[in-house]
């Protein structure tokens, strides 16, 4: 009797094991991403070459085929050139896992701005 449960859990978390996958990939939201980008504007202190940057990964060509989509939520912009990465909304930011790019340019180009306003205002 044992046996049989034990072959009977093993074989539902086997059938379960590609949807927990799925959705701790889906854990990773896109407010993870614009936090990511903040930070490394504020590493780097050079948010527009990070914005110049992301522009050019956005131009480069998509989709690939030499990422799988098991890896694809880890990589800086989505490599599969999925529709849903370019929308922006509830269900977007449910289901996505990248936000849209010029989203992510216009808030670096932003926080740019910003610092060059703040430094050209200060006395040199």
């Amino acid at each position: 009797m044992l046996i049989a449960i034990l072959l009977t859990l093993w074989i539902v978390s086997w059938i379960i094991a590609p949807l927990v996958s799925q959705l701790l990939a889906l854990a990773v939201s896109r407010k993870r991403e614009y936090l990511a980008d903040a930070m490394s504007a504020q590493f780097t202190r050079n948010p527009l070459a990070l914005a110049s940057a992301l522009a050019k990964i956005e131009n480069a060509d998509a989709p690939t085929a030499a990422i799988k989509r098991g890896s694809a939520h880890l990589c800086i912009a989505d490599p599969l050139g999925r529709r849903l990465t370019s929308h922006e909304g509830w269900l977007a930011d449910r289901l996505a896992t990248h936000p849209p790019m010029s989203m992510r340019i216009s808030r670096l180009k932003g926080m740019g701005y910003a610092q060059l306003k703040k430094e050209g205002g200060a006395p040199a």
